[in-house]
């Protein structure tokens, strides 16, 4: 991170390197001796008889659960995987156990099998369980969580009491679903009988929410792309624990394993627990206690206005717009866990930050520390950040020991500090008072002043950054921690204790990742030239140990090497050469049919909806069909043909020396028909097609990946228009794609590279022909394509989600230029912004447009949404809902395009709109069409008649004009008044509008 603090410390005393010269050389030895004696028992203290057992049994039959993901199970390629394989293979290092696993991996017959005294034991097991006589039990280790799950756009569950009155999906686990019907009989339960099964029905909406547990959940969440689920609340935190289920006649192992579990310290147990839990979610999933006052105080405050110190790194700071530092990141993990709305007020220096809040135009400051003066007005939370307050001087100034030697020197300090505040309260200093912290230092360095005194971690931040290589650190203040905290208005006392529960469920471990997140301590020492021999002798003992080290690698790495090159070019479930090595073999086949002037054809090839089969069937079904699949498709072809698998459902056949395209055809015929007949799996026949696209050589293509390329073109086209079938390759498909390839690629930085920009089409008062209000439209002008249509990026950037970011850039944009002219030219112009159905998905994103309204102090009544038919059609959960907030907040609701949709009149009867927008189709041809004239007269007469302002768009001649004055239409937009246009051209015709009143 570009913004850490690196906080040095330099020592003349030639103990202090030698100290770390041990220290380093302790380390190397103990990893050493780690390295050498992990491999076998000794690292734990086992008594003779257990390492007497161990010598009498080298192998130990271990069974897993392989169905239980994320603590163990098999993975496509076959491969047993997990939480619990990993922890087994740390318990084998350690322990010398050699683990054989045992091959059955359903639940229910591992437990037979284990009566029957085939498995020693098993890895996974919950010691309540009936089935479970004859075994005796380790440590747990495994807390399994329950969690509630909802819908993204779901904003009714915060804590599990939210449940109430819900449809809730459980699976069939007996041991908590009585225990939920039991707490919340109002509940309606959804059976069904696995957490996919689970998350599947929430997020179809067939259920309100599921109670499932946390880590199987976020596996499956993550594997199905179940994007609109949320985590909403903890259910109950370890419901269910499970250990090691150990043979009974055994009881030698489990005391063994239960010192393996013991010897693996808390960082390996992290490593373990982050690779396949979700730990970020563990941590956050907390219930906070809040009171029924509490929970209705936070609904009737929607926006907090948050006051910040913007150059106060690294406890908070802003930095290319955005707020950072270790405040900033426990905003956000208060905002989440209370359901808050803390929204920084943007542009104020602290001066005007620490005035507002005076004032009650700062609601809540993040990060300050506690004064006697401050308390006259903000009340303070316990505090949550700690620094040491030090003496900053000039390297050439005499010895400072502490405040008192301050006495006679020129203080800085910055204005309205708690460092300012604590010099008040405790000392007779007169300070030099300056804006920023960085004045205040630039005054010492430059000698204008003689000493400052601030916090340790800020100080050495600038001191660094502005380079001020004269100054130092002379002396702490006083032995005392300093202590920040969270400030609020004083008329909110409720908030001060909300923010306090939250603060409170904060781990200390979640603490430690945000200050080593951005504090870090570095030691640069003075080299003492005595000690090179010491170095010296602790870097051959280094060698010596990488020499060691490499002669005990170099056996595994010979036993391994014939396996990882087949692994690196052999898909692992269907034996076909995989990615890499299919394609090294195309490029061959080029080569050599350049070289004998020949014709080659590269045949990809997508198995139709194939998700469709794992989701019914499971993966171990689909991974059946796909090994089947490959030898079809190997011995349907030619011995000069090669075919490879891609990755997923995809594979590529390279067909050589083919005379015309003919040839492939046929190919492709017999593939598509072999393909056609049944697959059989375990359960159930089933049947499947497949799309193909065929590119040849050299007509598509002279290269490997043009021709891969142009092969998957054909393949899509073939999948979208022509699904089962084969397609082959044309420049016309070509164009299409790849100019469709081409904006993506580009529209990705298209906000970074500033391209672009808002344009603003006014809109006429019909009656006395003044600009009243303006559309805000995006435009995109990128150096390579030139001005691209928004016709041909919009829908773009609402499939790959970037809409969002464009359409927050086109809100800010609008609402700050409205700022601007009515503040020059009209208070009462307004402003329409056009809404994408995909924005809807969001769930700030009534906070989101409340915050930038305030923040450009404009009044609601000004803004305008434009709705498409579009956005009503998407049955997005939760539209009604944003739409009624908006009109709560006093913004005006405009239908767009009406008349060219199926139920416009329906919407007009179910949601209450403020201005219809009668669409261009029926403007255009006003002068020439009675109907078109009927029609708009009667729209307009129907509108006014609901109270509805009338705009017509796209009025481009004078008869248009005309007619619609004289039917009463309210305002008039189009290319007769003025096409769209930047804002700096818009406001010359604001300006000439003024002139000429």
């Amino acid at each position: 991170m570009g913004n850490k603090i690196i906080i040095c410390i330099s020592k003349q005393n030639s103990a202090y390197p030698f100290i770390l010269i041990l220290m380093l050389f302790s380390i190397l030895t103990c990893s050493f001796t780690s390295a050498q004696t992990s491999e076998g028992s000794d690292t734990l203290d086992l008594t003779a008889a257990e390492r007497s057992w161990l010598d009498s049994h080298p192998g130990i039959q271990v069974a897993y659960d392989g169905f239980d993901p994320p603590y163990s199970f098999v993975n496509s390629d076959g491969q047993l995987e997990g939480f619990s394989v990993d922890l087994l293979r740390v318990i084998s290092k350690k322990t010398g156990i050699r683990f054989q696993v045992y091959p059955e991996y359903k639940r229910d017959r591992i437990y037979q099998f284990a009566q029957r005294g085939q498995v020693d034991m098993v890895a996974t097991m919950v010691e309540q369980s009936d089935e479970l006589k004859g075994f005796s039990f380790t440590k747990p280790y495994i807390f399994k969580s329950l969690i509630v799950i909802s819908r993204s756009d779901d904003d009714t569950v915060h804590q599990r009491n939210d449940i109430v009155g819900k449809k809730v999906a459980m699976v069939g686990y007996e041991q908590y679903k009585k225990k939920i019907l039991t707490a919340f009989p109002s509940i309606t339960p959804y059976q069904v009988d696995t957490v996919p099964d689970a998350l599947n029905v929430v997020s179809l909406g067939d259920a309100d929410v599921a109670i499932v547990p946390l880590g199987a959940a976020h596996y499956y969440r993550n594997k199905n792309v179940l994007t609109n689920l949320k985590y909403a609340a903890l259910y109950q935190k370890h419901f269910l624990n499970e250990s090691i289920a150990v043979r009974t006649d055994w009881p030698e192992l489990r005391s063994i394993l239960n010192k393996g579990l013991a010897s693996i310290s808390e960082t390996e147990m992290q490593k373990l627990r982050a690779k396949w839990l979700p730990v970020e979610y563990m941590e956050n999933l907390v219930d906070i206690n809040l009171t029924k006052a509490e929970e209705q105080w936070i609904a009737d405050h929607p926006v907090i206005r948050l006051g910040i110190d913007p150059e106060f790194a690294p406890f908070e700071y802003v930095e290319d717009g955005l707020y950072q530092g270790m405040a900033s990141d426990y905003v956000k993990l208060l905002n989440q866990r209370l359901h808050l709305n803390m929204v920084v007020v943007e542009d104020l220096e602290w001066q005007e930050v620490m005035t507002g809040a005076r004032v009650g135009r700062i609601d809540v400051l993040p990060a300050v520390g506690k004064t006697d003066e401050r308390t006259q007005f903000l009340l303070f939370t316990d505090p949550y950040l700690n620094f040491h307050r030090v003496i900053v001087t000039r390297d050439d100034e005499p010895f400072v020991s502490g405040l008192y030697d301050l006495r006679t020197l020129k203080v800085a300090l910055q204005a309205n500090t708690s460092h300012h505040g604590y010099i008040l309260e405790n000392s007779d200093i007169d300070p030099m008072l300056f804006d920023t912290l960085q004045e205040s230092l630039m005054a010492v360095s430059g000698g204008k002043a003689d000493a400052f005194v601030g916090n340790v971690a800020s100080t050495t931040y600038w001191i660094r950054k502005l380079n001020l290589t004269n100054l130092k650190i002379a002396a702490p203040v006083s032995s005392d921690v300093q202590s920040l905290h969270f400030a609020v208005r004083k008329d909110w006392p409720e908030l001060v204790s909300i923010l306090q529960k939250g603060l409170d469920s904060i781990t200390d471990q979640q603490r430690q990742e945000i200050s080593e997140k951005w504090l870090s301590f570095d030691y640069d020492a003075t080299i003492d030239y005595t000690l090179v021999w010491q170095v010296a002798a602790v870097f051959t003992i280094l060698v010596i140990i990488i020499m060691l080290w490499n002669i005990l690698l170099n056996r595994t790495v010979r036993l391994r090497t014939s396996q990882l090159e087949y692994t690196a070019n052999y898909d692992q479930l269907t034996a076909l050469p995989n990615r890499f090595l299919i394609l090294d073999r195309l490029t061959q086949r080029i080569a050599d049919a350049r070289h004998k002037q020949e014709k080659l054809a590269v045949m990809s090839i997508d198995l139709d909806d194939f998700k469709k089969i794992n989701d019914a069937l499971g993966h171990h079904a689909g991974d059946e069909i796909l090994k089947e699949f490959a030898i079809r498709l190997k011995n349907v072809l030619p011995d000069n043909h090669c075919a490879g698998r891609l990755g997923a459902d995809q594979f590529l056949v390279v067909q050589s020396s083919i005379h015309e395209a003919a040839d492939s055809a046929a190919l492709a015929e017999r593939i598509i028909a072999d393909i056609s007949k049944q697959f059989e799996t375990s359960s159930e026949e089933i049947s499947l097609t497949a799309s193909l696209g065929i590119a040849l050589f050299p007509d598509d293509g002279a290269s490997t990946e043009l021709l891969l390329k142009h092969a998957d073109t054909a393949t899509h086209h073939a999948k979208e228009h022509m699904r089962g079938r084969y397609a082959f390759y044309t420049e016309n498909l070509n164009r299409s794609v790849s100019r469709k390839l081409e904006l993506e690629r580009y529209i990705h930085g298209a906000l970074k590279r500033n391209e672009l920009e808002v344009y603003y089409q006014p809109k006429i008062n019909a009656r006395n022909r003044r600009i009243v209000s303006f559309e805000a439209l995006v435009r995109w002008c990128n150096s390579e394509l030139g001005m691209v249509s928004p016709a041909e990026f919009v829908p773009i950037a609402e499939k790959n989600g970037m809409i969002e970011n464009i359409g927050f850039f086109v809100l800010k944009e609008a609402m700050a230029t409205l700022a601007h002219w009515q503040s020059q030219y009209d208070s009462e112009l307004s402003m329409a912004i056009n809404l994408s159905p995909v924005q809807f998905r969001s769930d700030d994103l009534i906070q989101v447009i409340e915050s930038v309204m305030l923040n450009n102090g404009l009044d609601s009544r000004h803004i305008e949404f434009e709705i498409t038919e579009g956005v009503l059609l998407t049955d997005y959960e939760g539209i009604e809902d944003k739409l009624r907030k908006l009109k709560a907040l006093g913004i005006t609701l405009a239908m767009d395009d009406f008349g060219t949709g199926y139920s416009s009149l329906s919407y007009l009867r179910k949601y209450k709109f403020d201005t219809l927008k009668i669409d261009r189709e029926f403007i255009s041809d006003l002068p020439t069409e009675e109907s078109d004239r009927k029609l708009v007269a009667a729209t307009i007469a129907m509108a006014h008649e609901l109270g509805m302002t009338v705009v017509a768009e796209g009025v481009e001649t004078e008869q248009q004009d005309a007619i619609l004055v004289q039917q009463g239409c309210d305002l008039l937009q189009g290319w007769l008044f003025s096409k769209a246009l930047p804002a700096a051209k818009m406001t010359e015709l604001l300006k000439q509008q003024c002139s000429s009143t």
